[in-house]
């Protein structure tokens, strides 16, 4: 879905910041208790927010069932305890960079990345979850890449796709999609604030972002305003029911949807 070379340019912090709450989980964000050890001798035991943590060990013996005793006895200092050993991470970093091809798209790249760990099931240890849903910014959307993918599909070539969240008679965030002939995302933007009035009804501002970007050249083949709220009902809706929940939030006047 997204192009190798994806243009990110004209970001508005603002719309990018709450793009993100929205849809990115951050592990750095989290409150993590972090246990690193070189060859099971620990050189590292430390909370993220410097809280004293109990369990503290020496040696690392078993760290599956280490990760799981220390989040149960700092279940309410924690969000997740995540037990690495040194060289298991020098060695993923390494299968991380031998593993790009210069021909691979940016989605692509990123989805091997999270893969990879799972070639370190002993090294790289997270509990509660595994390391690959846990570490890293994960998506909030509902569905896989492959999905995802799916999706794009049936997005009409050489067009651009609208998509916001409404809040308060405002837009509160924004992402601007430029598609290709092949459906790979090519540019990413949010709405300009300085071009665009933000304020509003989900209606008007909707028409203004058309307007804006169709007086830039370009063809929008999709746009779609949720009220915050709903946006977050449509996020975590199982991708086989987004359908139906899109819908049903346009019928109960939570949705503007023009295609």
């Amino acid at each position: 879905m997204l192009h190798q070379d994806v243009l990110m340019a004209d970001i508005d912090v603002d719309q990018w910041r709450n793009a993100q709450a929205l849809l990115l989980r951050s592990a750095k964000a989290a409150r993590r208790l972090v246990v690193i050890h070189d060859h099971g001798t620990v050189v590292k035991f430390m909370h993220t927010a410097g809280a004293e943590c109990t369990g503290r060990v020496g040696t690392v013996d078993d760290p599956h069932t280490l990760a799981r005793e220390l989040y149960e006895a700092n279940a309410d200092l924690v969000d997740f305890v995540v037990v690495m050993e040194r060289s298991a991470v020098d060695a993923y970093f390494a299968s991380v960079q031998d593993s790009w091809q210069i021909d691979d798209d940016l989605d692509v790249f990123v989805q091997r990345t999270y893969a990879l760990i799972d070639d370190y099931p002993d090294g790289i240890v997270t509990h509660p979850g595994p390391a690959r849903e846990v570490l890293g910014l994960q998506w909030k959307v509902g569905a896989s890449l492959a999905q995802v993918n799916a999706a794009a599909t049936l997005v009409p070539p050489d067009s651009t796709v609208i998509l916001g969240v409404h809040d308060h008679e405002s837009l509160w965030a924004s992402l601007v999609l430029d598609f290709d002939t092949d459906h790979k995302v090519t540019s990413i933007t949010t709405a300009d604030p300085s071009l665009v009035d933000l304020q509003g009804s989900r209606d008007d501002v909707l028409d203004r972002l058309t307007t804006w970007q169709s007086g830039a050249g370009k063809t929008v083949s999709l746009g779609l305003l949720l009220d915050h709220d709903a946006a977050e009902e449509f996020l975590t809706a199982p991708a086989t029911k987004k359908g139906e929940v899109l819908a049903g939030l346009a019928a109960a006047g939570r949705a503007t949807y023009r295609a």
